[in-house]
């Protein structure tokens, strides 16, 4: 963990010193107890889904979804502006920028910018195919403390098929190297499927992130959301994130779960803003819990408690438990939920 904070240190430049301090303990209590019961520093992390639209057409895309938010219905600048200073009223530090393609907003430099002016350190999560010299140096500019750009396998044709987007693997890597090039942080995710685990792809996307210079390379277990809605059979085997985990050897790869009882984080260490103001405990579950439109971030934050105690079997992710998981998207497509008297149920009640 010592070692993961020194790494990430140049996301901490420019802010004061008691800050970075906050960061630290928050990083450390968030990722260590991974229990909201004994968390003394709110929220960490606070994820903006800017918009649902994107070039792309992954197989695999979490934010899939039959009803995306029409660009009229996403929160406009202002909104996006409030909610980046109610979050740093909460204790956040950082705030992670996505989508759909978050670079397709044309306020994305303005929306930076004023993420660092109220102290957060903005991330962002992006397919790269718009991260000109032009765009990567204005984000640095604005304050870009950390890039992340999709890699989904180290085959270019197999890349751009994945994406349904002829060319995206060659731009996706140009990106990962212009960003290294201007000195902004810059980081590979890769959901490691069965496919490259067993195709030993890993090991290539890894090597391909020492070669270009980035700072990590994430891997992620797939979960049956967005794409994978209806593919429980995508979730991997005990064996199958063992071996994934082996990969944690190389001090440039990070994993949400580095052990089979790591904790999930959602609704203990970070929390997800939809492009229409719905929040929800992380980009996996699609249940809200109120929109910032309506009520303030804290009292939504505070509300989410819930979930963290109820919605997890073992403290594991429960959209990779097919009774949790229906349950969560049976209640999500409720026309009408009272959220603040919840008909909640306990992990007694659904066997898992």
């Amino acid at each position: 963990m010592i070692k993961k904070l020194a790494r990430h240190s140049k996301r901490l430049r420019g802010l004061p010193y008691l800050q970075k301090v906050h960061y630290t303990l928050q990083t450390l209590n968030g990722e260590l107890l991974r229990t909201r019961a004994l968390s003394l520093f709110g929220p960490r992390l606070v994820e903006i889904t800017l918009t649902d639209l994107c070039q792309c057409r992954c197989v695999h895309c979490y934010n899939e979804t039959d009803k995306p938010v029409a660009r009229s219905q996403e929160l406009t600048t202002a909104e996006v502006f409030s909610v980046l200073e109610q979050a740093a009223a909460l204790g956040c530090n950082e705030v992670s920028f996505s989508g759909g393609e978050p670079l397709l907003r044309k306020d994305i430099l303005q929306l930076v910018r004023h993420a660092r002016q109220v102290r957060l350190i903005p991330k962002m999560s992006t397919n790269g195919l718009l991260l000109s010299p032009e765009m990567v140096g204005g984000l640095k500019d604005a304050g870009l403390a950390w890039c992340s750009i999709s890699i989904d396998s180290i085959h270019e044709d197999k890349h751009d098929a994945n994406r349904g987007y002829s060319g995206c693997y060659a731009k996706a890597v140009a990106g990962l190297r212009e960003l290294v090039r201007q000195g902004v942080a810059a980081s590979i995710t890769t959901c490691a499927s069965r496919d490259i685990i067993h195709g030993n792809e890993l090991s290539q996307i890894i090597a391909l992130g020492h070669e270009i210079g980035v700072e990590t390379v994430r891997l992620l277990f797939p979960v049956p959301m967005g794409g994978f809605k209806n593919a429980q059979d995508q979730v991997l085997t005990f064996e199958e994130r063992e071996l994934v985990r082996q990969y944690l050897k190389d001090p440039l790869v990070t994993i949400e779960s580095p052990k089979e009882k790591s904790r999930c984080t959602a609704a203990v260490t970070k929390i997800n803003v939809l492009a229409d103001g719905r929040v929800t405990p992380c980009v996996f579950v699609p249940y809200s819990y109120g929109n910032v439109r309506q009520e303030t971030l804290e009292r939504i934050w505070d509300r989410t408690s819930e979930f963290d105690r109820i919605y997890k079997p073992a403290g594991k992710c429960p959209m990779c438990n097919q009774q949790f998981r229906e349950l969560l998207f049976a209640k999500a497509s409720e026309e009408s939920v009272n959220t603040a008297h919840l008909d909640l149920v306990t992990t007694e009640q659904v066997r898992i």
